[in-house]
């Protein structure tokens, strides 16, 4: 489980889909891989509760 508190602390920012152009053509993951910061932060707004989106 995150911070407790960490769902206020800290805003829900989503990952940036790859340029259109590159991503036509190839079947890789439409979103730029994401930087391990970004990934502690938006894990430390889970608050354990089920909901698989927020």
């Amino acid at each position: 489980m995150g911070k407790v508190t960490g769902f206020k602390e800290f805003d829900r920012v989503s990952v940036p889909y790859r340029p259109e152009n590159l991503r036509l053509g190839d079947y890789k993951e439409i979103y730029t891989p994401p930087e391990e910061e970004h990934l502690k932060t938006q894990g430390a707004r889970c608050m354990n509760c089920g909901v698989p989106f927020c």
